[in-house]
């Protein structure tokens, strides 16, 4: 059988070729469906005689002009054949700030900046060093040495882990309830001041153009009322301000209210008699 050149574009003699083009020419085929259209062509052409083989192969180039024809009074492929766009393409850039007006800007703003920025400094530094004192609380409540109980301290990379056993040994090892409820306290001040760190530890800062940074983003996502949203966007204004002198307020407690309790957890843990005096040695036997 001999190929249409003026329908097909091709110059060889072959019935593939004819199948070839017909596939082809259908919207976006899968691989398993072109196999599976060609299969079924093959076995109509195998199930004709030579003469219904000669008429299958006419209405087979025909149908191919056809589509031609119908390609080029549409401009060419249709919306349907066209390649989906590149997802990196539509999607905008945001703009390039003006680093330079913002910065000359930036120089009127600069105490309210520095007062914001100072706040914050005093949250992490006032955080750190209590957290640290949960060492000290976990080598009580294990039982073991300042350097071992560091070792379970890092081992727990994260806040609520270290909080979370510390709850479990209290269970555990204190049978006060007075110590207890403190210890539980101590736990529910360090979950508060977490959230309001969080926000700002775990967050990108939006800056207007006059250099004010002006809000907040939770660079997590965030589920409400059954929505799953990217980042709580929150404005740094006055209210927040004061929850943060408020916090490092707590903190400041917290960490007196810490080193006050130490003696008696170690008194609620070991006999008197084991104590030198009585009291509460925190380096250790």
């Amino acid at each position: 059988m001999t190929c249409n050149k003026a329908s097909l574009g091709c110059c060889c003699t072959c019935d593939k070729s004819c199948v070839g083009t017909l596939v082809m020419s259908r919207k976006r085929p899968s691989r398993h469906s072109e196999d599976q259209f060609a299969l079924f062509l093959e076995r109509i052409r195998d199930s004709l005689g030579d003469e219904d083989d000669a008429k299958f192969n006419e209405a087979v180039s025909s149908l191919i002009r056809q589509h031609q024809s119908q390609s080029l009074q549409g401009g060419g492929a249709s919306n349907d054949d066209r390649a989906p766009a590149d997802p990196l393409r539509r999607e905008p850039l945001p703009e390039r700030p003006a680093f330079e007006a913002i910065e000359r800007a930036a120089m009127q703003t600069a105490g309210k900046r520095q007062a914001l920025m100072a706040l914050i400094g005093l949250l992490v530094f006032s955080w750190s060093n209590n957290e640290s004192l949960l060492i000290y609380v976990l080598m009580l409540l294990l039982g073991t040495d300042e350097k071992a109980a560091a070792v379970v301290y890092s081992t727990l990379n994260t806040t609520r882990a270290r909080l979370e056993l510390v709850r479990r040994l209290t269970l555990l090892k204190v049978t006060d309830p007075a110590v207890r409820r403190s210890l539980d306290a101590i736990v529910d001040g360090f979950n508060d001041a977490n959230r309001t760190r969080n926000e700002f530890l775990h967050a990108m800062y939006s800056v207007n153009e006059r250099g004010e940074i002006t809000h907040t983003q939770m660079m997590r996502f965030v589920e409400k009322g059954g929505r799953i949203s990217f980042g709580d966007r929150q404005p740094i204004d006055e209210e927040r301000i004061n929850k943060l002198r408020q916090v490092q307020q707590e903190l400041r407690t917290l960490n007196r209210t810490l080193w006050d309790f130490l003696p008696r957890l170690r008194a609620a843990l070991v006999p008197a008699d084991e104590s030198p005096d009585g009291e509460a040695d925190l380096r250790g036997k």
